[in-house]
């Protein structure tokens, strides 16, 4: 097949700061899985990405080098006037290559270029967000186009969005970039983006309760109020590098070694997650997930085999009262970890092996993308 695969260009593929980028990531390792399975791959992403893909920049700057020197505003219709001359140079030379089905990692302000596109075009869209608000609203948008597909991460994550999904295809990881260790150093981890949904002042909270060091591997936000507040009031105060250190974003390649030493990875989510690919990163690396049930947590983490899943309070969710740790919330918390000795690391790292890797999420895309071209559907708006 020739397939395109399309990110915004607003940081190179894979990127190369110390941020967070987890579809950029993805969209990395499936273009050169891709590549591997002797398919005809082009990346459409800005300048510097590396790939084993044909890489079409069309000498577009990463967006993410001017940021800090323009007003938000102004910097966010420079993102959408960027991705817009992408795509359009995108279609043109799709069509000259004759590109049999265009992978896109970005929903928001797709339908107007997909309307100005060929109906003839096939359009795969990965969903990296929770389908609500304004994601949303652009899902059924372009669910009006017949040529427009669907996949999603999990399965919790279509919530109640009606849309020609096509797919689930859960994200895969190099199993050597997080490798196993059989042992830990005995702290606690959380891993991601610090900010209220991720739940961070609850991790905290059953440290101090369990007396174990808890490290907090991370981006602090203090883009708004609300993520300054939760950084200042929840978080900063409790740092002191002893019971509660905090160790910022790094690059990726480094992350195993806090993996590694954590006795378990925590997710205290209180969102939808729609994925949470901390969750296999640490599995991968022997460390079992202690996590909120909530979105995707269930279709990752095995219970009571790979972790311990914990219901957050009392609201009705999918497999509640149903886990082996059955107080809720922060108490939940407390008792998985003291119950974490239960736990096999080697079972951790086959759970990934035979559900996560990236080999398994390319064969998923590859299916998504025969089922798409083998379909009798006539493609027309």
């Amino acid at each position: 097949m020739k397939i395109g695969l399309m990110t915004t260009p607003t940081r190179p593929v894979p990127p190369k700061e110390r941020s967070i980028h987890a579809p950029k990531h993805m969209v990395a390792d499936l273009a050169d899985g891709l590549v591997d399975k002797g398919h005809s791959v082009y990346l459409f992403a800005s300048k510097y990405s590396k790939t084993k893909a044909t890489l079409c920049d069309f000498g577009i700057e990463p967006t993410s080098v001017v940021e800090e020197t323009m007003p938000a505003d102004l910097y966010e219709k420079k993102v959408h006037e960027d991705e817009a001359t992408l795509f359009q140079k995108m279609i043109s030379y799709g069509i000259k290559q004759k590109i049999d089905v265009y992978h896109l990692h970005q929903v928001l302000f797709m339908e107007p270029l997909i309307t100005a596109s060929p109906s003839t075009c096939r359009f795969v869209i990965t969903l990296h967000d929770p389908i609500s608000g304004k994601y949303k609203d652009a899902v059924y948008d372009l669910s009006k186009h017949r040529n427009c597909f669907f996949v999603t991460l999990t399965n919790a994550q279509r919530g109640d969005a009606t849309a020609p999904f096509i797919a689930t295809v859960p994200h895969g990881i190099r199993m050597d970039v997080f490798p196993y260790s059989p042992t830990s150093h005995g702290y606690l981890a959380v891993m991601g983006r610090i900010i209220p949904t991720k739940g961070q002042d609850d991790a905290i909270a059953a440290s101090f309760q369990t007396n174990d060091p808890l490290y907090l591997v991370g981006q602090r936000y203090l883009d708004t109020d609300v993520n300054r507040t939760y950084w200042e009031q929840r978080i900063s105060p409790h740092i002191d590098n002893a019971a509660v250190s905090y160790v910022p974003v790094m690059e990726r390649y480094l992350l195993y070694r806090y993996y590694q030493g954590a006795k378990a990875l925590l997710m205290p989510v209180k969102w939808e997650e729609p994925f949470g690919l901390v969750m296999i990163e640490a599995m991968s690396s022997g460390t079992p997930v202690i996590a909120y049930n909530r979105g995707s947590i269930p279709e990752i983490v095995k219970d009571g085999i790979t972790g311990f899943i914990i219901d957050p309070d009392n609201e009705d969710r999918p497999g509640k009262g149903t886990w082996v740790v059955k107080k809720q919330g922060i108490d939940g918390l407390v008792e998985a970890i003291r119950r974490i000795g239960e736990i096999d690391r080697q079972t951790c790292r086959k759970h990934v092996e035979e559900h996560f890797t990236v080999e398994k999420m390319v064969d998923g895309y590859e299916r998504a993308y025969e089922k798409i071209l083998s379909t009798s559907l006539i493609l027309s708006n």
